[in-house]
């Protein structure tokens, strides 16, 4: 972990936590996909990249999650490298508490400002704008975030994000965030044309079996829907449904682990009711949910 790693062709990774990806344009020059989590990831970045007698030309972010988004002010400030990210994802990270309010629901408290919901604020541009080298090419996969996007390098390596998790992340955590479960859905169905590509999805290892990777993710969605279906044969409130899976799934305990797993319940309630199957019902203030 933490050393560059050769991929294919002109085409890097750093494994880390939140994988890092590099292209190389030149001898010189080269692309960064993602900055880690805080200025820690970033400064490790950029002493990687020196130490082999590059410069950053510019940098991705394939979205505005912390651990993705963390280490980008320091790079700019550092190098003066241009971030870039996709229309909806760089207003997140140029105003992060709009990303924070959005997982939270309001304004958001300050005990909710952990380090994966902190990112450092920090000038983004369009992708749109990046002039990108021949072959790059810039793709949707919304789901896990709003408007999370994947690269392809001219090496036809694919760098996926968060659009999959790995097998290891979903036996441990059942519960997995996600923004848009419909999204998520075609996403993964979509991701499965890069079959016999070299995907590097972030929190996984880099493989040439994406298909695999997809139908667990499907697999997951698939029981948690299921799961809330059956525990809504008995009308519950959003936090009687949250208690009952942080109890059987044995969620941490924090205040920031409740957040997200409310967030993502809420998420799932919209879904299922998108597809009519589930009801609710305002029983004397309280919003209940049950399935129709």
């Amino acid at each position: 972990m933490f050393e560059l790693t050769h991929l294919k062709g002109s085409t890097y990774c750093i494994p880390m936590p939140t994988n890092i990806g590099i292209y190389r344009l030149d001898e010189k020059r080269v692309i960064v996909i993602d900055t880690g989590i805080n200025e820690k990831s970033g400064k490790k970045i950029v002493s990687i990249i020196e130490n082999e007698g590059w410069e950053i030309e510019a940098v991705i972010l394939t979205h505005a999650h912390t651990d993705h988004a963390g280490g980008a002010k320091y790079i700019f400030e550092t190098t003066g490298a241009r971030i870039y990210a996709s229309e909806i994802e760089r207003v997140l990270v140029e105003k992060p508490d709009l990303e924070t309010a959005l997982v939270y629901g309001a304004y958001p408290c300050n005990d909710f400002r952990v380090k994966f919901m902190n990112t450092p604020a920090c000038k983004v541009f369009d992708v749109k704008e990046l002039a990108l080298p021949e072959g790059m090419e810039i793709f949707s996969i919304p789901g896990h975030f709003a408007q999370m996007i994947g690269i392809k390098t001219p090496d036809d390596v694919y760098f996926v994000a968060d659009a999959v998790n790995s097998e290891k992340t979903l036996e441990i955590a059942k519960i997995c965030y996600v923004y848009d479960i419909a999204a998520q859905y075609e996403t993964l169905e979509d991701i499965k044309k890069y079959e016999g590509k070299l995907c590097v999805p972030s929190h996984a290892e880099p493989t040439y079996e994406i298909s695999a990777l997809a139908d667990a993710n499907i697999r997951n969605l698939d029981w948690v829907g299921e799961y809330i279906l059956e525990s809504l044969r008995v009308p519950m409130s959003v936090e009687d449904l949250v208690s009952k899976m942080t109890a059987e799934f044995s969620l941490a305990g924090t205040f920031a682990q409740y957040v997200m797993t409310f967030s993502y319940v809420r998420t799932f309630l919209t879904y299922l009711r998108h597809k009519g199957l589930v009801s609710y019902s305002l029983d004397e203030g309280r919003l209940l949910w049950k399935k129709a």
